[in-house]
């Protein structure tokens, strides 16, 4: 788990080093922060030396951009609603703590990570559109606003009912004191910065996202070992899958790296966990064979 969370903070900060000189545009229709245009500025005189495969690669990319670019609504509208149900997909574990009044075997990490992911990018989606005026990073307040009430519920509920004792209590104080800290950092940058610190809040919330959707590789080594992917929940990589596809799509659209870059590794490593779940897919069991079932939790 250590290695593919080094490999895709180091593929961010390779895309991050590639976009450090591009600058801020303030209209929507062009490009948003981050997107390295071609600009001539009088200058089409001077000779490209650019090669033939790499023109054809910008050609082939402009052509994906603008085509997705059509289509920037509907993806935007399906970003949202993918966004949401992806945040909902802890609340049945967290009714059932509820229900219970225990804990039982959930750790608190999920419920922190949603209400930590979704206010980052609703810090930056917010702060984006105010700086660059393009109204369509909007999107990302929109689809993570109801993360932020829904992490603050998943976390109060489970401080509610998890022991004084409990290790994990203690863990997610943690997790939280950590996450206050960056966010008051991240304000602080707001205001000295001003539009610089558009870049450093689209990287940190890319690492996050790509952090989120590595996240089940921690119990890899377990899921080979024992030939059962129990520890993973189905349902969630399956809406990682749907949501990574979707909001990829909205950032390609809008042109923005900090938002397709983590929803690629997030695309790759659904599909590389569900190839996995259905590698160990329980064969039929009774005499018809009629109680066919996944090896992997329906929920967290």
């Amino acid at each position: 788990m250590g290695r593919l969370q080094v490999v895709a903070c180091s593929c961010l900060a390779a895309l991050a080093a590639a976009h450090t000189d591009v600058q801020l545009r303030g209209s929507p229709e062009q490009s948003t922060f981050g997107d390295a245009r071609l600009q001539n500025d009088g200058k089409a005189s001077e000779p490209s030396h650019k090669s033939g495969s790499e023109l054809l690669q910008l050609s082939t990319a402009g052509r994906l951009t603008k085509r997705l670019h059509e289509w920037l609504h509907p993806l935007s509208a399906a970003a949202v609603v993918t966004t949401i149900a992806l945040q909902l997909s802890p609340l049945p574990s967290s009714l059932e703590i509820q229900k219970a009044r225990d804990v039982k075997r959930y750790d608190g990490y999920p419920y922190f990570s949603v209400l930590a992911g979704a206010s980052q990018w609703c810090l930056y989606g917010s702060f984006a559109a105010w700086m660059t005026r393009d109204m369509n990073l909007l999107t990302m307040v929109a689809a993570n606003g109801p993360g932020v009430m829904l992490g603050i519920f998943y976390i109060s509920n489970f401080f509610r009912f998890v022991p004084a004792e409990d290790a994990r209590r203690a863990a997610l104080k943690r997790y939280l004191s950590f996450g206050g800290a960056l966010l008051l950092m991240e304000l602080i940058a707001c205001v000295t910065l001003w539009r610089g610190a558009v870049f450093w809040l689209g990287l940190l919330g890319s690492i996050g996202s790509a952090q989120i959707a590595l996240s089940p590789f921690k119990t890899l080594p377990e899921v080979l070992k024992t030939r059962s992917t129990r520890s993973w929940p189905l349902d969630l990589c399956l809406w990682h899958l749907i949501q990574s596809w979707f909001t990829g799509g909205f950032g390609v659209a809008n042109s923005d790296p900090w938002v397709w870059a983590p929803n690629l590794i997030g695309v790759i490593a659904a599909i590389i966990q569900l190839s996995i779940i259905a590698i160990f897919w329980e064969r039929p069991c009774g005499p018809r064979g009629n109680c066919i079932k996944l090896k992997a939790a329906s929920s967290f």
